[in-house]
């Protein structure tokens, strides 16, 4: 006997979340260059790969996934998926800067797949700001989360 799968809290959509910030190290920057193979006379080392977006926007919701898991319940059972990613680059990302960010839970769904499982998914959207210009954004990105509910 299976038990039902609660359904997603609908007071998650609109939910913000702490936030954070982020510094994009030279160092860091390096590594990050060298494990993908960046060029390394991008901007004489000034502007940072574009996967800090990615990066920022992990660390920038401000809850971890695993708190992220417990927002939508979780099961042991359960799957988590990395469903879709967009970004939304208003202006590159700099070495030596610290981005700030709001976080929120912009939309949840359910539904049913082919083979008859239940598919969750959260959508959070992350949006990124130099703290050297507070008040303009230099990006967001948006991330689904998805959440293939197992059997008991």
């Amino acid at each position: 006997m299976t038990a039902a799968v609660k359904e997603l809290d609908p007071g998650l959509v609109g939910r913000q979340l702490p936030g954070d910030t982020t510094t994009i190290s030279r160092h860091q920057s390096a590594i990050t260059d060298h494990a993908l193979h960046a060029a390394a006379d991008r901007d004489a080392g000034e502007s940072a790969h574009s996967i800090w977006f990615l990066i920022i926007a992990l660390r920038g919701m401000g809850i971890s996934v695993d708190e992220l898991c417990a927002l939508a319940d979780k099961r042991d059972t359960d799957t988590l998926l990395f469903g879709t990613c967009g970004i939304d680059q208003i202006q590159p990302l700099a070495v030596g800067h610290t981005y700030r960010t709001t976080a929120s839970i912009d939309n949840i769904d359910r539904r049913t797949t082919r083979d008859g499982s239940i598919l969750d998914s959260l959508t959070v959207t992350v949006t990124l700001f130099d703290t050297t210009a507070p008040t303009d954004p230099v990006g967001a990105v948006t991330s689904v989360y998805l959440f293939k509910r197992g059997q008991n």
